[in-house]
């Protein structure tokens, strides 16, 4: 595999994304994801292609038309949602809809993906490649072993595509350091959670019940990523 440059912007974005305790893989994902909503709602809600596309996908999964939500501008969301409903609303008039009471009429057709779900599939695979290229940089590894490692998720499609040795011995060196300390920080706030303890200050373990649901199933910054990037918009 070759190696990234390190002026790339996805090895860029892996780099500052390690600082942050979080999997830099679904750091990258969330920043990405909300990079594109945001160009969605500003640039595209007008194209007629991606109508043609929302109607086709019947609009967004759960996860991203609330994610979208969040972001505000309802401006957008009138011209994305009144374009579906008017969609849905000439499927139900047509005749052989009313003779088949049994048929869904909004049924999800196949390859009717939510497109940002297939957009974060995509972000997903050039960043789990990224980051295996990456770590053939001397710079790069270093800082990757003093992080938080990958969410678990991540961890497993990276395990199954790495071909190094000793990128792979990093990997499972840096997964093994992080989920031991998680593991100790947890018993803690067990320990800290027995009466007899309770004048006990808190300390890090205060947020690894937290943490540990991020790093079992995978980040949820797309929601605080999707917030703050329409706010920023509207100071600028």
């Amino acid at each position: 595999m070759k190696a990234l440059k390190q002026n790339d912007v996805i090895y860029y974005n892996l780099y500052q994304a390690l600082s942050n305790h979080v999997c830099p893989v679904c750091q990258c994902i969330a920043e990405a994801t909300g990079r594109f909503l945001d160009n969605l709602m500003y640039e595209f809600v007008n194209d007629l292609r991606t109508r043609d596309r929302l109607r086709e996908t019947k609009g967004f999964c759960r996860e991203h038309s609330w994610a979208l939500q969040r972001m505000g501008d309802p401006l957008g969301h009138s011209i994305i949602y009144a374009d579906l409903i008017d969609s849905f609303l000439s499927t139900l008039d047509k005749k052989e809809v009313v003779a088949k009471r049994r048929k869904i009429p909004f049924a999800m057709s196949k390859g009717g993906e939510c497109p940002v779900c297939l957009e974060e599939e995509e972000m997903e695979n050039r960043y789990i490649y990224g980051l295996l290229a990456s770590l053939k940089h001397e710079d790069f590894r270093e800082k990757y072993r003093s992080s938080v490692g990958l969410c678990l998720p991540h961890f497993n499609l990276v395990s199954r595509q790495v071909s190094d040795k000793e990128v792979e011995a990093l990997l499972h060196e840096v997964e093994i350091n992080s989920l031991s300390k998680l593991s100790a920080e947890l018993k803690e706030f067990i320990r800290k959670s027995d009466y007899r303890y309770a004048r006990e200050l808190p300390g890090e373990e205060r947020d690894a019940w937290i943490r540990a649901v991020e790093l079992w199933v995978g980040s949820l910054d797309l929601k605080k990523q999707s917030q703050s990037s329409f706010k920023n918009k509207e100071k600028s």
